[in-house]
């Protein structure tokens, strides 16, 4: 299938997640409460180290990591949360907030081992990238690449298989080898509907800021945009996440859920 193809695969899979979504808004619930938990976590943790005393280099950078670690581990639990409770809708079920968070927290420990790896390989990424010109940053964007596709399946392997760190990016690495143009595609895809439903916010900002009077107009523009277009981040990120548990269904069972076409991952 040309790169054409994929895209239309792509942008196809994102608007049958979208009907799920749609019949099954509440799965909304679990990007927004992962969202304000790690803002509530990050601002703590910063807003500690700023007001504390004076602490050595080796300290902040520790309390660094450890924030960057905290972020992870928090996108990740509540994508958890997310993909149990996207898979029990695919079965037919409605499950609740509560029992998904409580699926999520039953993988903390693997949650967490993943969190720690993402944070020590964006740190060297992020090492690679500030150690160069150009060509670091060229080398940093590609290793960035290889090492989102390798991952794209570990949260579903974490909570539907109960992987350990190892086995985790082994099971990912091989799921997407076998799903890698759809994969791709749904990226793509889902990428460019999110990109979509952020525009409104840019122009209710843009029109806020024109009829809003005085001084005032930039932080209401800032404000009310900013609302807008993080309901439509939540909005595409949740797709991603209705996708990409549905390609690991494809790629364990050989079959979509019944909310998605089958011809669009057979030859």
């Amino acid at each position: 299938m040309s790169l054409r193809g994929r895209l239309r695969t792509g942008l196809t899979l994102a608007g049958q997640s979208a009907s799920v979504l749609g019949q099954h808004p509440t799965l909304v619930v679990y990007p927004v409460v992962g969202g304000v938990a790690t803002l509530a976590f990050v601002a703590t943790a910063i807003g500690g180290l700023v007001v504390g005393e004076t602490v050595s280099l080796p300290v902040a950078v520790a309390v660094l990591f450890g924030v960057y670690v905290g972020i992870s581990f928090l996108t990740a639990f509540s994508v958890a949360a997310l993909s149990w409770a996207t898979r029990e809708v695919f079965a037919g079920r409605d499950p609740s907030v509560g029992a998904a968070f409580r699926a999520a927290l039953g993988h903390t420990p693997a949650l967490l081992g993943w969190a720690v790896i993402s944070a020590l390989v964006g740190v060297v990424l992020r090492a690679i990238e500030e150690s160069s010109d150009v060509v670091g940053v060229i080398v940093s964007a590609l290793l960035s690449l290889g090492w989102v596709a390798l991952t794209y399946f570990v949260v579903p392997v974490i909570v539907f298989e109960d992987a350990g760190p190892t086995t985790m990016l082994q099971e990912s690495g091989r799921l997407v080898r076998e799903t890698w143009g759809e994969s791709i595609g749904s990226e793509f895809g889902v990428g460019l509907v999110t990109i979509l439903l952020m525009l409104p916010g840019v122009v209710v900002g843009g029109a806020v800021f024109v009829v809003v009077p005085g001084e005032g107009a930039l932080v209401a523009a800032v404000a009310v945009g900013g609302v807008v277009l993080a309901g439509g981040a939540l909005v595409g990120y949740t797709l991603g996440a209705v996708v990409k548990v549905a390609l690991y269904s494809f790629a364990r069972d050989d079959r979509l859920p019944a909310a998605f076409e089958e011809s669009l991952v057979r030859p």
